[in-house]
């Protein structure tokens, strides 16, 4: 079954981080779309539950320097894609 996370993603300092960010997750086994957004500090993950997690993507994300949490969801948070 298909997962959505919603994410804030602090500590981008370029417009390259979000696509960084974007190639490294979609090598997890499982996360089929990624969506960052650079302004917004905020982005979604879809992935396949079994297969990754939500504090495997965290995990991930805060291994690259990035400061990531999730987020309710996205009419809560106001997440702008």
């Amino acid at each position: 079954m298909n997962e959505t996370l919603y994410i804030e993603v602090k500590g981008m300092h370029c417009p390259d981080c979000p696509a960084k960010v974007e190639r490294t997750l979609t090598k997890l086994d499982g996360v089929s779309q990624v969506k960052i957004d650079f302004e917004n500090e905020n982005g979604y993950v879809i992935f396949k539950t079994g297969l990754t997690s939500t504090s495997d993507i965290i995990n991930r994300i805060n291994k690259m320097g990035f400061e990531a949490k999730k987020v309710k969801s996205q009419s809560e948070e106001n997440v702008n894609l």
